[in-house]
């Protein structure tokens, strides 16, 4: 073992005596589980999953054409090495990657991650030479390309303890990433590392992402199975990092929401925050992988017991097996979100030979794909072909989605007017997404005449699609109605929505207490909206901390949130204009208008 660490050690020095120019997508992984125990009292824990971790994403990672460098268990000099090694080799790569697995923590507004030989206290002239500082180590690595880092760490100062939520989860149990906080001297007095995990500032113009597996002050589970043997944060990485063409923003929403739908039976429920600076085109794969992959995880769960996994890798290629995606599923997540899990289950030649098949729902998501460049090159032409024949089967979701295309991409009043043929068919099923959309088009007056009678009907599918517990037809109900008391009485009912767990709820809450100026009685559903993965929901919690609406003004929590907000290319232009405003005005009272800029929420 001695000779073969030396081996790896004297090839990564060889590397940095001789610079190499590499082109295409290189990554470096770091996992970090068999923490040293020094003496007694408290240590860093010992993490069973960390090195599993960056074993199972390094193999995704390869099937789809990246070279991957793996450090397990790393010593601060085996990471160090490492680092400067990589940021030489790298220099002339298309797209960067550094995802670290391990303990983590956050002293003097400055990030560190934790090598396995680290002690738990030490003074501040010692802190270069004990842990990796994360902010030196990510400008060793911007270049011109593009930049991606994934941390899986906790964002804590202090112990947490996961409180299981129902008895499933008290059964299974769960492990934290959480660790006493290191004590760090300076100057003969002692301070705790500050909980919570600094935004990092990248250099203006870079090309950057920044995912980490969780948020401020909140733990990342070690494991919250299913399955076993791996967290939760890298199962979600390993099973969407190798579909096809998509953006690396959308892959991040997904893994925000496969994380959060994983851990919604702990408390705090874990939930990845992010930011990012990419333009579309951005991939981590442009292909399938060459070879069948399965992900294998220690332990495995029989799939009899497992709860809706939303797809694992080993079902990928599996055309015989239908897609895992029911009605209620179509009405309460957004297509995008869907639309990966169905791509990390099937390819698309798949869903090309299940659509030839008849299909519904891969004709649905195949239209949607080439509609959007979601997995495939995006053709209109294509879209509207593949669109028509969802349409026909019948389906309203078909119907929904050739009517939404046909209001955006059709030519002339023919198009419009079967648009609104298309919303009225998918709403006379009973479709409450459609009930909504075609209520907002009658009352809307844009395809169709403002008359009382269109006002009326339009109104009887907002109510149709709020007695199903469509949360935004509350929201459009709220908007149509003059009377103080009928806006009252839909705010009761979104309030019911949302304490039953209807997430949906407390976003349209959110958006209605803002619009009538209730500021901090919003703050608690913008709260819950936002763990959730709601981009509005961002927006208002940057306004929150800027403008003081509960608590004193806070530049680093509006800093935060409105960086969440422009991360994503789906926040309302209404949001992204007073995002895109609050950044620069908050450079300039910061001095910090030489540090880095979003502006993907302007897609």
């Amino acid at each position: 073992m001695a000779r073969g660490i030396a081996f790896v050690i004297a090839a990564l020095f060889a590397l940095i005596a001789s610079p190499v120019m590499a082109q295409g997508k290189h990554a470096l992984l770091i996992g970090n589980s068999a923490y040293e125990q020094h003496g007694e009292g408290e240590q860093w824990t010992v993490l069973p999953n960390p090195v599993t971790d960056v074993d199972l994403v390094a193999r995704s990672l390869r099937a789809v054409g990246w070279k991957v460098t793996v450090v397990s268990d790393g010593k601060w000099a085996e990471m160090d090495t490492a680092i400067r090694a990589f940021g030489n080799e790298v220099a002339d790569a298309e797209i960067v990657l550094f995802y670290y697995a391990g303990h983590g923590f956050e002293y003097d507004r400055r990030n560190y991650l934790v090598p396995v030989d680290a002690p738990l206290s030490a003074s501040e002239d010692q802190l270069e030479r004990k842990f990796v500082e994360f902010e030196r180590l990510a400008d060793r690595l911007i270049y011109d390309g593009t930049v991606i880092f994934m941390l899986d760490a906790c964002r804590t100062g202090g112990d947490v303890a996961p409180v299981p939520a129902s008895e499933e989860a008290r059964e299974n149990g769960a492990i934290t990433r959480s660790a006493p906080a290191p004590v760090i001297t300076e100057s003969a007095v002692t301070r705790q590392a500050a909980s919570g995990v600094r935004d990092y500032d990248f250099p203006p113009g870079a090309s950057v992402a920044v995912l980490y597996s969780t948020g401020r002050g909140i733990p990342a589970y070690d494991a919250a199975p299913p399955p076993e043997g791996v967290s939760p944060f890298a199962f979600e990485v390993a099973n969407l990092v190798r579909v096809p063409q998509v953006d690396v923003s959308l892959v991040f929403n997904s893994i925000r929401q496969g994380v959060y739908e994983r851990t919604q039976d702990y408390w705090p429920p874990q939930v990845p925050f992010t930011y990012n600076s990419l333009s579309p085109g951005a991939y981590f794969a442009e292909t399938e992988p060459e070879e069948p992959f399965e992900l294998i995880v220690a332990e495995a769960v029989p799939e009899a017991t497992r709860p809706e996994t939303r797809g694992t890798p080993a079902r990928r290629g599996a055309a015989s097996r239908t897609i895992d995606v029911s009605l209620d599923d179509l009405q309460r997540i957004d297509e995008p979100i869907l639309l990966m899990r169905v791509l990390a289950s099937h390819t698309v030649e798949d869903l090309r030979a299940m659509d030839a098949a008849g299909d519904p729902l891969a004709t649905h998501f195949l239209g949607y794909m080439q509609r959007f460049g979601l997995g495939v090159e995006k053709d209109l032409d294509a879209a509207r072909a593949t669109l028509e024949r969802s349409a026909a089967l019948g389906t309203p979701y078909g119907q929904l989605e050739l009517a939404d295309f046909l209001r955006t991409q059709g030519d002339g009043e023919s198009d419009h007017a079967r648009s609104v043929a298309l919303y009225r068919a998918a709403a006379e099923q009973d479709f409450a997404k459609a009930q909504a959309q075609y209520g907002r088009v009658l009352i809307g007056g844009v395809m169709v005449e403002k008359t009382e009678a269109n006002d009326a009907a339009g109104y009887a599918q907002l109510l149709r699609a709020a007695q199903s517990g469509y949360a935004f037809a509350y929201y459009g109900l709220w908007t149509f109605e003059e009377d103080k008391a009928d806006k009252a009485r839909w705010v009761e009912q979104l309030k019911e929505l949302a304490a039953a767990g209807g997430s949906d709820g407390d976003q349209q809450l959110c958006a209605i207490l803002v619009r009538d100026e209730q500021f901090a009685a919003s703050i608690p559903y913008c709260e819950v909206a936002a763990n959730a993965g709601y981009p509005d929901a961002f927006g208002y919690l940057a306004r929150a901390a800027d403008e003081g609406w509960a608590q004193p003004r806070s530049v680093e929590d509006a800093k935060h949130w409105m960086r969440q907000a422009l991360s994503r290319g789906d926040l309302s232009p209404g949001l992204c204009s007073q995002m895109l405003s609050m950044q620069y005005l908050l450079a300039v009272e910061t001095n910090t208008l030489d540090k880095g800029r979003i502006t993907n929420c302007s897609r």
